[in-house]
């Protein structure tokens, strides 16, 4: 409506705008093609039991991988997550695992064509690379904090 009113005040400001919206659309649509094919396959490909088995105590590298590349395609509102986040560590899932999860949820993937556009691509790699690796720094952390608590504590029992 807003651009409406512009084009019947000021059609060449308004020609000017469009313009530039398409240019921009134009060389996005790659990078959203390429974001909508992963996140395409991820919903093919995952199933929850799977979910589960990758994130036990045991899980190793592959819990690890699997956790970070969870956050980052990961969309939706944090609150929606939680209850999903709490049953799986009631299953099982590790404290660092979650943890890293959480932290790198701050990779939007489809922000990503965005940032690039504005920010240049070289900023973009350092802040994803930054991000993920402090994703792993936060797990082994919690999972230090995690190991120093007591067994019996849970999160009813801690709540005030």
């Amino acid at each position: 409506m807003l651009h409406l009113g512009v084009r019947v005040i000021n059609p060449t400001v308004s020609a000017e705008s469009l313009d530039y919206f398409v240019e921009v659309l134009i060389q996005l649509l790659p990078a959203f093609g390429v974001m909508f094919l992963l996140l395409w396959l991820f919903n093919l490909f995952a199933r929850p039991r799977q979910i589960t088995g990758f994130l036990g105590q045991h899980s190793g590298l592959k819990g690890w991988i699997f956790a970070i590349v969870g956050g980052v395609f990961s969309m939706g509102a944090m609150y929606l997550w939680y209850p999903l986040l709490r049953q799986l560590k009631a299953d099982g899932m590790r404290a660092s695992l979650l943890a890293s999860f959480l932290y790198s949820r701050a990779v939007k993937i489809p922000m990503l064509p965005f940032m690039m556009h504005y920010f240049g691509t070289l900023y973009t790699i350092l802040f994803v690379v930054n991000v993920l690796l402090f994703s792993i720094v936060s797990g082994l952390v919690m999972e230090r904090i995690d190991k120093g608590m007591p067994q019996d504590m849970d999160s009813e029992k801690c709540s005030p």
